[in-house]
């Protein structure tokens, strides 16, 4: 999916929050401004959304050192969510589906996005957990995602935001065991989950974990490893989480299930789904 005008008020945003979470010094936080608005003024729109957020990120951290401006909200991110794997574990155990019901939570977990929002609060995620379990599912039909998930020998899961990788973990309890690989960042990129965000939220009771090369928010093939690109083209099925994941993978073809909300209207414009919708769709059904 490749980046359009729309895109550029959001990665300003970006730039802005990225250039004040990794320094005090106004006459910086102005300069790497200036920097990245350079940067988007010769933005090659063949490229996708996640790669020109990377492009500033890569800016920011050559401009003050930092590479993790989201470290501490990450945690904090994977601290909350975590407080409510009782709930969560309540609703699957209460529902006469856990695959389905875990399926939502999944989904709703991706409410958890700072590319899209500066600041998400417990009682916005609570408020989630509730919607989730009512509201529509958009896309393709869950039990043809479900037959595929129980005859797939190999599940690639591919993570998106830190606290997020919380809900996949109560998920990913729900599929087959021993059978899934969920992969994180290979460096950091906005509140997407690496390694670490990964080992804090648990998800290497529940599965292995694969880091993928790239800095990028989202999976950008190019820029990943040989050795990650590998496991993706090896994997029976892909389980892919977020938006950002959609906007760099949407044009891939490979057995890829999209899990995500629509947070913006270029996203709704190239899924046919409103804003807000709650989606899973299959690589190539949503032509």
């Amino acid at each position: 999916m490749k980046a359009e005008l729309a895109c550029l008020p959001c990665l300003v945003r970006i730039a802005i929050e990225a250039a004040e979470r990794a320094t005090d010094d106004s006459v910086l936080q102005k300069n790497i401004l200036r920097r990245c608005l350079a940067f988007m003024s010769e933005t090659d729109f063949d490229k996708t959304p996640p790669e020109l957020a990377q492009g500033i990120s890569s800016i920011v951290s050559s401009m003050t050192g930092v590479e993790d401006f989201y470290l501490e909200t990450k945690a904090a991110h994977t601290k909350k969510a975590l407080h409510l794997i009782p709930e969560m574990e309540k609703i699957i155990l209460e529902s006469k589906d856990p695959f389905i019901a875990g399926l939502r939570l999944a989904i709703a977990g991706n409410i958890i996005d700072l590319g899209v929002k500066n600041a998400i609060s417990e009682e916005e995620i609570m408020h989630t957990l509730v919607e989730a379990m009512i509201k529509p599912l958009s896309g393709v039909d869950p039990e043809q995602f479900r037959r595929e998930v129980f005859n797939a020998e190999s599940i690639l899961y591919l993570a998106d935001n830190a606290g997020e990788t919380v809900f996949d973990r109560v998920f990913i309890e729900q599929l087959p065991r021993g059978k899934v690989t969920v992969a994180v960042r290979g460096a950091p990129a906005i509140n997407d989950a690496i390694l670490r965000d990964a080992l804090d939220a648990g998800l290497d009771q529940v599965a292995k974990i694969v880091e993928n090369g790239s800095g990028a928010p989202a999976t950008v093939l190019r820029d990943c490893s040989p050795e990650f690109r590998e496991i993706f083209r090896q994997a029976d099925m892909i389980i892919s989480k977020g938006q950002g994941n959609y906007e760099s993978l949407s044009s891939v073809k490979a057995n890829i299930y999209f899990l995500f909300r629509v947070k913006c209207d270029l996203v709704m414009e190239h899924t046919g789904f409103p804003v807000g919708s709650l989606v899973l769709l299959k690589a190539g059904e949503d032509e």
